[in-house]
């Protein structure tokens, strides 16, 4: 089972390398002008980067944005002060959580320090697995998840009002 995610892990990295770091769209669009709604929402379990457990459970219920990001990315580095912006205007009312990827968690830490995103969960998704849960090939990239179930991935860079907007509409 390890290997098998290992190498899951490996084929991710593979593609990322080949399509390079998501991209910098500035519409509420994927990078390929694509998103999709799906049903129902993945069941998971994840440890989050200060060692604690993360079941998908606990977002039933609860509107909430996943925000999936790598540690050498420049996009998401970039992006991350348009994720701490919308993640304190929501505050009490949709969770942004980051799922850090395709780096080792040392350098994850690093990244969430370095960004000042410290005050969000984040969960460390060494084997890629939650991503491929998701469908996610390339980072950034959101699940945007309803209060009743509902399930919007975006793939590609979203700025804080886009991320609110559509973050409003998840009650």
């Amino acid at each position: 089972m390890r290997s098998s995610r290992a190498f899951t892990a490996l084929v991710v990295v593979l593609l990322l390398a080949l399509t390079g770091c998501g991209g910098n769209s500035s519409s509420p669009e994927s990078t390929d002008g694509s998103t999709s709604s799906e049903s129902p929402l993945p069941t998971f379990t994840a440890t989050t980067l200060d060692g604690g457990e993360f079941s998908s459970v606990e977002l039933e219920g609860r509107p909430s944005v996943l925000w999936f990001w790598a540690p050498w990315c420049t996009t998401c580095r970039a992006e991350a002060p348009e994720i701490a912006t919308a993640a304190s205007a929501l505050s009490g009312d949709v969770e942004i959580i980051g799922v850090g990827a395709l780096g080792p968690v040392s350098d994850m830490t690093a990244f969430v320090d370095d960004t000042n995103l410290a005050g969000l969960r984040h969960l460390a998704d060494e084997d890629a697995r939650v991503w491929a849960d998701f469908g996610v090939a390339a980072q950034p990239a959101f699940a945007f998840i309803g209060a009743d179930g509902s399930l919007e991935i975006v793939q590609g860079s979203l700025g804080a009002e886009q991320i609110i907007e559509r973050a409003g509409t998840l009650s």
